[in-house]
C-alpha cells in the first residue's frame, strides 16, 4: 500500500504533469498542445511522485513544455533516473539470456511496452511449472532471495554489489495479492499483440493489463498514481479492448466490485486531468449501475465523485481492505470455507502484528568480523550492514578491542602515571618503539596477568550485554573484532606462545556466532592498507598473523582471503556468506511458507 501523505497540488500543474508523463507513451499518442504553467519543481515533485519514467523523456522537444524539461530539477531528476533505467536495464538483459538460454518464458505484469525500472521492483511473472527453476536461475546468476519478505506466489530477489542494491526484481507465479485476480493460464494463451518499447519487455495482453493495473492500485496500493492513469490511457485510447472478456475475468474471480469501483476512479481522473472520456459509454454505465444497485457500494462511488483529485489519487482504504477480504474468503482456490477463513485469519494476523503492532518478526544472529589489523573489518562490517538493510533486515554493529574498556583504562593511568611524569615524548615515539616498551611493561609475570584479567571481565561484560539485548530483540548483529580479535590482542604481547585454552574459554564465556569470517591478508599488504595514521608496525602484524593461524585451528572460522583481490569482489564475498548463512536458516517466526 502507497504511505498516504498530505498533498498540495494545483490544477494547473496536475495538468502539466499529466500531459509530461504521456509523452513517454507519445509513439502512439496524439498530445494536446498545452501552455506550460505551474512551478516546474512541484511538477517534477508530481513526477516522481507518481512513478513517471522520466529517463523516456529524454530528448524530448516539446516547445510547450520546455520550461519543464530545461529546469534544474527536473534535469537533476532526469539524471537519476537515466542512471537507475542504465543500471537495471544492463543487469536485466543477463536474467533475460538466461532464462531464454534454459527456455523459461517471461513477461511484465505491470507495464505494457515501457522498462518498468521506477517500480520498487522489477515484476517478473513465469510459467507455475517454471516457478522453482526461475528461482534457480536467478541464484546461479548472483542474486539472493530475500526469504523473510517472502509472499505466497512471488518471491523477492536482488542482487547486491559492495552491500548496494544493484537491481530487485519479484518472481511471480501468477497475477495475486492476497489471491489471485486472473487465472495463471490466461496471460500465455493470449496474445500480448502490443510492441514493446525496450527489447526487454514482454508484456500481457493489453485486458490482462487493465486487469493488472486495476487490481494492484485498487486492492494492493489503494490508491492511483499518474503512471497506472498513462498505462490505462495507452492502453484504452484509439484501441480495441476486450471489455466483456475483463468483466467476466473479473467476475469469475470474484472481484467484480473493484473493477467497476476502478472504472468510476480512472474516468473521474482522466476527466480532471486530461478532460473527456476516458471509458467507452457503454462501460461507464454498466460501472454507475453495477455500484447503484449495491447500498454498500453507493458511498464509496459517491466518494470518488466527490474527493479531490490529487496525484496519487487516494481510493477509500476501508472500502478497498474490505473488498479485498472479501474476495479472499470467495476464493475457491484456497480450498472450502475453513481453509478460505484460515487464510484470511493468517492474513489478518500478520497485518495486526507486522504492519499495525509494527513487531519485527525476524529472528536475530550474531554475525563476527575478524581479522588482522588493515584487512579491511571495518570497511566489509559496513558493506554487510548495508547490504542486510537492503535485505529488509534489521542489523546492529558492535565494535570494541582490548584496552577501550573502563576497567583497562583505569588500571593503565595508575600503571603509568610515573611513566608520563618521567617520559613527556612517550606520544611522539615510533610505533615500533611503543610497541617494544609496552612488550616490556607486560613482560612481568603479575602484570601481564593483570592485563588478561581485566580485559578479559571488561570485553565478557560488553559482549553479553550488548549482544545478547540485540538479539533478544531479533536484530542481525555486525561484529566489528570478536573471540579471535581478543585473543590475539591479549596475547601479542607475549613472548611465548599462549595456550588454545583462552581460545575455549572466550567461546564458552560469550554468545556463539552464527558465522564467524576471519579476513586474511599478507602482512605487507595489511600494512600499507592500514587507515590508521600511525599504522602498526611490522613486528606486532607477523605476531598478530600468528595468533590468528593459531585461532583458525582451534575456532570454526570461514576464511575469506581479503589480500590480493579487489575490495568489491572480497565483499560480495563476504557479504554472500553472510547472508547465505542467514537464509538458510527459518529466517522469520511468522511468515509464508519459509521452506521451499
Amino acid at each position: 500500500m502507497l504511505r498516504r501523505r498530505k498533498l498540495d497540488q494545483s490544477p494547473d500543474e496536475l495538468v502539466i504533469a499529466g500531459t509530461a508523463a504521456m509523452l513517454a507513451f507519445s509513439d502512439r499518442q496524439n498530445l494536446p498542445r498545452t501552455q506550460m504553467q505551474g512551478n516546474a519543481a512541484a511538477i517534477t515533485e508530481i513526477l516522481s511522485l507518481n512513478s513517471v519514467p522520466l529517463a523516456y523523456l529524454h530528448g524530448r522537444t516539446d516547445s510547450s513544455l520546455a520550461p519543464l524539461f530545461e529546469s534544474a530539477e527536473f534535469s537533476r531528476a532526469l539524471l537519476g533516473h537515466r542512471h537507475k533505467y542504465s543500471q537495471w536495464k544492463e543487469a536485466f538483459t543477463a536474467v533475460r539470456d538466461l532464462f531464454l538460454s534454459d527456455r523459461v518464458e517471461y513477461v511484465f505484469i505491470k507495464s505494457p511496452s515501457l522498462f518498468p525500472y521506477t517500480s520498487g521492483n522489477l515484476d517478473v511473472m513465469v510459467r507455475e511449472r517454471d516457478f522453482a527453476r526461475a528461482g534457480q536461475l536467478l541464484e546461479r546468476a548472483g542474486f539472493v532471495e530475500l526469504k523473510n519478505i517472502r509472499e505466497p506466489h512471488k518471491y523477492l530477489y536482488k542482487r547486491l554489489h559492495c552491500g548496494k542494491e544493484v537491481i530487485a526484481i519479484h518472481l511471480h507465479s501468477r497475477i495475486f495479492w492476497g489471491a489471485t485476480f486472473v487465472d495463471p493460464d490466461t496471460p500465455w494463451s493470449r496474445g500480448n499483440r502490443l510492441k514493446p518499447f525496450d527489447d526487454v519487455v514482454v508484456p500481457l495482453s493489453p485486458e490482462d493489463c487493465l486487469l493488472t493495473t486495476f487490481a494492484h492500485s485498487f486492492y494492493e496500493n489503494s490508491a492511483i498514481r499518474l503512471l497506472d492513469l498513462c498505462i490505462v490511457k495507452h492502453l484504452v485510447d484509439g484501441r480495441k479492448v476486450e471489455w466483456s472478456y475483463l468483466q467476466s475475468t473479473a467476475r469469475a474471480a470474484r472481484w467484480e466490485e473493484g473493477l467497476h469501483l476502478s472504472v468510476l476512479a480512472y474516468q473521474r481522473l482522466h476527466q480532471e486531468i486530461f478532460g473527456g472520456s476516458l471509458f467507452p459509454q457503454e462501460v461507464l454505465q454498466d460501472a454507475r449501475q453495477f455500484i447503484g444497485r449495491r447500498i454498500l457500494l453507493r458511498g464509496a462511488g459517491r466518494g470518488l465523485e466527490e474527493a479531490k483529485v490529487t496525484l496519487p489519487l487516494y481510493l477509500p482504504l476501508v472500502t478497498s481492505k474490505l473488498l479485498g477480504f472479501k474476495k479472499v474468503i470467495q476464493s475457491r482456490e484456497f480450498g472450502g470455507i475453513c481453509h478460505r477463513t484460515a487464510h484470511l485469519v493468517k492474513l489478518l494476523t500478520e497485518i495486526v502484528i507486522i504492519h499495525i503492532l509494527r513487531v519485527n518478526p525476524q529472528r536475530g544472529m550474531l554475525i563476527a568480523l575478524s581479522g588482522i589489523d588493515g584487512s579491511g573489518k571495518t570497511s566489509y562490517a559496513r558493506a554487510l550492514l548495508e547490504a542486510l538493510g537492503n535485505c529488509g533486515l534489521k542489523a546492529g554493529y558492535v565494535w570494541t578491542r582490548v584496552g577501550s574498556q573502563t576497567g583497562f583504562q583505569t588500571l593503565a593511568k595508575r600503571w603509568t602515571r610515573k611513566a608520563i611524569k618521567s617520559d613527556r615524548t612517550a606520544e611522539s615515539q615510533p610505533t615500533a618503539d611503543r610497541f617494544l616498551k609496552t612488550r616490556a611493561i607486560l613482560s612481568h609475570g603479575w602484570r601481564s596477568r593483570a592485563w588478561k584479567a581485566v580485559n578479559l571481565v571488561d570485553l565478557c561484560l560488553f559482549y553479553n550485554l550488548a549482544l545478547r539485548l540485540r538479539l533478544l530483540r531479533r536484530q542481525v548483529v555486525v561484529c566489528d573484532r570478536y573471540v579471535p580479535d581478543i585473543f590475539v590482542d591479549l596475547h601479542v604481547y607475549d613472548r611465548s606462545p599462549p595456550g588454545d585454552v583462552w581460545l575455549k574459554l572466550l567461546r564458552c564465556c560469550l554468545p556463539r556466532p552464527a558465522i564467524n569470517i576471519l579476513l586474511t591478508a599478507a602482512v605487507d599488504l595489511a600494512l600499507n592498507r592500514s587507515s590508521d595514521s600511525e599504522p602498526p608496525c611490522m613486528e606486532s602484524l607477523s605476531i598478530q598473523a600468528r595468533l590468528y593461524d593459531q585461532a583458525a585451528e582451534v575456532l570454526d572460522l570461514a576464511i575469506v582471503d581479503s589480500g590480493h583481490r579487489e575490495f568489491g569482489e572480497v565483499c560480495d564475498d563476504v557479504v554472500g556468506r553472510a547472508v547465505g548463512q542467514y537464509y538458510r536458516r527459518k529466517c522469520v517466526w511468522f511468515g509464508w511458507d519459509q521452506d521451499k
